[in-house]
């Protein structure tokens, strides 16, 4: 077997000179400890000694609570994941307690609708992953509010996000039914496309929304 534990502490249950109450520990070891147990007992005795040599089970626990803050958030290698948005360790947390529509500022909307339509005109309609700047406004919006409403807000902000592409498409067809994404288009037909014109044809539908029906018609077409 090859021993892929990382970090390494003595497997004394009483981890010598480690803080167990302190809540990043206590979320390291909801998380990994079950693991690091298996796999320790699986290794053979030359794997042990080396092991135990490195630190044992202590120090990979010590390493292991890096990942997670004094609140026990789970936070990632040097805190790139902004706290109150780990859906659990496989995505497993039940989405409906983050997948909600909530309030989100003017502010952070209009920055939304703006990046959208500034990389919709430089990509001619493409959603391009590695020319966006979406994350950058993600992370400001999350940074901006309560831990609580992190992971709510950006669900919804990522709601909003569609939609403001959706109406820039159906402009951009409507004025060329031809048009396809990738080709050029005249950046003028946006100009009508506002945030509050795509705003004010929404609704809530569970946890999206869906454009307003038109003409008795209930239908809101996804792009």
């Amino acid at each position: 077997m090859a021993m892929n534990i990382s970090g390494f502490g003595t497997s004394n249950a009483s981890y010598t000179g480690m803080n167990t109450g302190n809540k990043g520990y206590k979320a390291a070891e909801e998380a990994v400890l079950a693991d690091v147990m298996a796999e320790e007992a699986m290794m053979t005795p030359e794997q042990k000694m080396m092991y135990e040599m490195l630190g044992g089970r202590e120090a990979h626990m010590k390493n292991m609570m890096r990942n997670y803050n004094s609140d026990g958030d789970y936070i990632g290698p040097g805190g790139i994941i902004v706290p109150g948005m780990h859906h659990g360790r496989d995505g497993s947390v039940d989405r409906s307690t983050w997948q909600q529509l909530i309030p989100v500022s003017d502010e952070m909307r209009q920055k939304m609708f703006d990046n959208v339509k500034r990389e919709f005109i430089q990509e001619n309609g493409i959603s391009n992953g590695d020319t966006t700047k979406r994350s950058q406004i993600f992370r400001e919006y999350q940074l901006s509010v309560k831990k609580e409403d992190r992971a709510k807000g950006t669900w919804t902000l990522q709601q909003y996000e569609g939609k403001y592409r959706s109406a820039m498409y159906a402009a951009v067809k409507a004025a060329n039914p031809k048009w396809e994404p990738g080709q050029p288009f005249d950046p003028g037909i946006l100009d009508s496309v506002t945030r509050e014109s795509v705003e004010s044809q929404l609704v809530k539908s569970g946890n999206t929304f869906v454009k307003k029906p038109s003409s008795g018609s209930t239908l809101d077409i996804q792009v």
